[in-house]
Formats: structure tokens, C-alpha cells, sequence
């Protein structure tokens, strides 16, 4: 029972950040001034860190909105 209850866990936490690292991987230019230039070969390799990573994805991402005018 619980490592059934640990794995869907786990499941739910990749999940969450497979949903949030793809748009990440398309928008990171916004977010991130330094990959303005990044090839498709970049956007590809960080969606596995942006998959565990996740939460601290959107808070950057979160306080970054708050900035545009």
C-alpha cells in the first residue's frame, strides 16, 4: 500500500512537470535572457532538469510576469 501510494506519487510530480517543462522549453527566450539564441537541440535538453524542476519553474516564471509592464 504505500509504495503503491509513493509511486503514484512520483507519477503525479513527473506528470505536473512534463506539463509545465514543455511550455517552458518553447517560452524559456522570455524567461531567460541568456537562451534568447538557444537552438531547438537546447529546448530538447533541458526538458528532462525542466521536468523534475518544475516548481521552481513557475516561480521564476511567476515573478517574472509580475515584472512586464
Amino acid at each position: 500500500m504505500n509504495a503503491v501510494l509513493v509511486v503514484q506519487l512520483i507519477t503525479a510530480y513527473l506528470a505536473v512537470g512534463l506539463v509545465c517543462a514543455l511550455p517552458f522549453a518553447v517560452l524559456v527566450q522570455r524567461l531567460e535572457p541568456s537562451a534568447r539564441d538557444a537552438s531547438p537541440l537546447f529546448r530538447v535538453l533541458i526538458v528532462p532538469g525542466a521536468v523534475l524542476l518544475w516548481p521552481v519553474i513557475l516561480r521564476r516564471a511567476a515573478r517574472s510576469l509580475r515584472r512586464v509592464p
